[in-house]
């Protein structure tokens, strides 16, 4: 049984699934986790409260505890100095508010930052970024956004959002509307949310004939049925799945032109769930870049990539973040 345990608090609010995880303080150890589905409604501290009865869930038969630090990864835009989430194009609710209702609650230090920012964190202390300065961390998801340090320094921005790759322009003339409104973004045209646009464009294109093209005559089609049938060798799949790895390809080399990065670390569940599919954008990457194509690995922490981060975040935070965050006083 174990006793006057200090916990860590920790929480990855996605657009669908939200994760909470209590650590151990000493040795980063996973105490208990907890997935439930995002709230969609209910207010500014809707996605706080559940995470906070998650947490009381969790503690249960825990007989002596204290909360030492709480750390949140979430979807952004970010408002980072409050630690509010503000005007998502991801989720129902739009925005809502973490770091006042969870501190106030925890009575603890309390960091938010965006969910590949808390990633990337993981990644640089304690996965594939151990022992390099330069390390970015990139999601192929629901969404795409990245997670970056430049030279041992974590990258916020003035808001929180300097790593909002997603909405990096990867066809200039493209009509495909992003889901913030953009055209020709990365994330609009090649995230698990919208690539059923990107089908619908090339099935005009195409002059041949296949299973899932029939399929896709009927309605959009989800981007798990995309892969199932190109592992199964169907034509059309295979077209999309290359002009695919191409827009993610001239994505990931924009990244890799800007940061310069040791190491990419790849998460997300297109990756997760089809690694083959990273040697495929691999083959393009060298079409696009100028600087030296850095490591490409995916992520040892699978699904909780982010727990982990939020955990280590709210533990080491770097001084950037204290800087902008504070301590509770």
């Amino acid at each position: 049984m174990v006793t006057g345990l200090r916990i860590v608090v920790a929480a990855d609010v996605g657009a669908t699934k939200t994760r909470v995880a209590l650590f151990n303080s000493a040795d980063v150890g996973l105490v208990g986790k907890a997935v439930f589905s995002t709230p969609q409604e209910g207010g500014e501290d809707a996605v706080a409260n559940a995470i906070i009865k998650a947490f009381r869930s969790l503690v249960e038969g825990l007989p002596e505890h204290e909360v030492v630090a709480v750390g949140v990864g979430t979807i952004g835009p970010l408002d980072i100095r409050e630690g509010r989430v503000v005007n998502s194009p991801n989720i129902k609710l739009g925005s809502f508010d973490l770091r006042k209702p969870l501190q106030e609650y925890f009575r603890a230090p309390t960091y938010v930052v965006n969910d590949c920012v808390a990633a990337v964190y993981a990644e640089y202390l304690s996965g594939a970024g151990l022992g390099k300065k330069n390390v970015v961390y990139l999601t192929l998801s629901s969404g795409i956004g990245a997670g970056v340090i430049v030279d041992g320094h974590l990258l916020l921005g003035k808001d929180g959002n300097a790593h909002e790759v997603g909405h990096i322009v990867v066809s200039y003339d493209s009509d495909i509307r992003c889901g913030c409104g953009g055209l020709g973004h990365w994330e609009g045209m090649a995230s698990g949310n919208n690539l059923w646009k990107l089908i619908e464009k090339l099935r005009v294109r195409w002059g041949g004939t296949s299973e899932l093209y029939e399929i896709s005559a009927e309605g959009p089609v989800p981007a798990a049925k995309l892969f199932e049938y190109w592992k199964r060798g169907d034509e059309f799949a295979s077209y999309v799945i290359k002009e695919l790895a191409r827009i993610n390809a001239a994505g990931v080399a924009s990244v890799i032109n800007v940061y310069d990065p040791e190491v990419i670390s790849f998460g997300g569940s297109i990756i997760l769930n089809n690694p083959e599919f990273l040697k495929v954008i691999q083959e393009f990457v060298k079409d696009y870049v100028i600087n030296r194509v850095p490591e490409f690995t995916i992520t040892r922490f699978g699904d909780d990539v982010v727990v982990y981060g939020a955990a280590f975040i709210a533990l080491k935070p770097p001084q950037e973040l204290v800087e902008i965050q504070g301590r509770l006083r």
